[in-house]
C-alpha cells in the first residue's frame, strides 16, 4: 500500500480507537463546507448558469445538482456534429494543483454519448463507479459499459468488454475496449458493487483497496481520473446540495 493510503488507514484506525468521539467534529467540518459553498454561490463566486439553460436541463439527473460554471467540463469533441459542450461534471484539482479528477453524474439514457465524449476527449484511463446500476428496484445509472457478448454502441463509440474480475467481494474491475473512428483505447472501470444507497460503506478496507488499484491502473500520466455515482456530489465526497461539487478545491479523497 502506498504511503498516502497507509496514512489514510492510520487516520481511520485512530478515529475508530476514539470510539466515535470525533464524529461531531467531522460533522461540523462538513457543515462548514456546506456553508462555504452556499456563500460562494450567494456571492456570485460560483455560478451554475450552463446547467440551468433550457437545452441542458434534461441532461441533469437532479435539478439541484448542477456543475459550477467556473470548473465545469466543457466538451469540444463532436461539436461540429451538432452536439453541445455540456455535461454535468466538474474538474477537481489534485493536491499538486493539477486537474487530476473529473466528478460527474452517472449517465442517463440520453447522455451516454456525452459521457464517452468526455472519457475520450480527456484521455480518461480509469473510471471509478461508486454506486449500483439498480438500487431499491430503480435504475440509478444507465449501463455505459459492455457485458460479455453485449457491446455498447453510442454514436461513433463502440465499447466492448475485454475481461472482468473481482478484486474482492465488493469491487468489480472491468477492462473495456473503446473504439472511436478506427482508433481503440483501453479503459478500466472499478465498480463498488455493494455501495449503499445514500450512504457509505461501513468499512474503509475495500474502499482503500479500490483507490490503490485505481492508482496502479492510472500510473503517472496527466490524464484525469473519472469518478461518478448516480449523482456526483457523493462521488466527489460531499453530502449536501452543493458541497463536493468541484468548486476548484483540492481533492484528497482519491489520491
Amino acid at each position: 500500500m502506498s504511503r498516502s493510503l497507509d496514512a489514510a488507514q492510520s487516520f481511520l484506525e485512530r478515529l475508530e480507537a476514539r470510539g466515535g468521539r470525533e464524529g461531531p467534529v467531522l460533522a461540523g467540518e462538513f457543515r462548514d463546507i456546506q456553508a462555504c459553498s452556499a456563500a460562494w454561490k450567494a456571492d456570485g463566486m460560483c455560478s451554475t448558469k450552463a446547467g440551468s439553460r433550457p437545452e441542458n436541463v434534461r441532461k441533469n439527473r437532479y435539478k439541484d445538482v448542477l456543475p459550477y460554471d467556473q470548473t465545469r467540463v466543457i466538451l469540444s469533441l463532436l461539436q461540429e456534429e451538432g452536439h453541445s459542450d455540456y455535461i454535468n461534471g466538474n474538474f477537481i484539482r489534485g493536491v499538486d494543483g493539477s486537474l487530476a479528477y473529473i466528478a460527474t453524474q452517472g449517465p442517463l439514457p440520453h447522455t451516454l454519448l456525452d459521457f464517452w465524449r468526455l472519457v475520450w476527449e480527456f484521455g480518461v484511463k480509469v473510471i471509478l463507479m461508486a454506486c449500483r446500476e439498480i438500487e431499491n428496484g430503480q435504475k440509478r445509472c444507465e449501463r455505459y459499459w459492455a457485458q460479455e457478448q453485449e457491446p455498447v454502441q453510442t454514436g461513433l463509440f463502440r465499447i466492448t468488454l475485454i475481461k472482468k474480475k473481482w478484486l474482492n467481494e465488493d469491487i468489480m474491475l472491468r477492462t473495456l475496449k473503446v473504439t472511436f473512428q478506427k482508433e481503440s483505447r483501453s479503459v478500466s472501470q472499478l465498480q463498488y458493487m455493494s455501495w449503499p444507497d445514500r450512504g457509505v460503506p461501513s468499512s474503509p478496507d475495500h474502499m482503500l483497496a479500490m483507490v490503490e488499484e485505481a492508482r496502479r491502473l492510472q500510473g503517472s500520466g496527466p490524464e484525469p481520473l473519472c469518478v461518478h455515482c448516480r449523482f456526483w456530489k457523493w462521488a466527489s465526497g460531499g453530502s449536501g446540495e452543493a458541497e463536493g461539487t468541484g468548486q476548484g478545491g483540492e481533492c484528497r479523497a482519491w489520491g
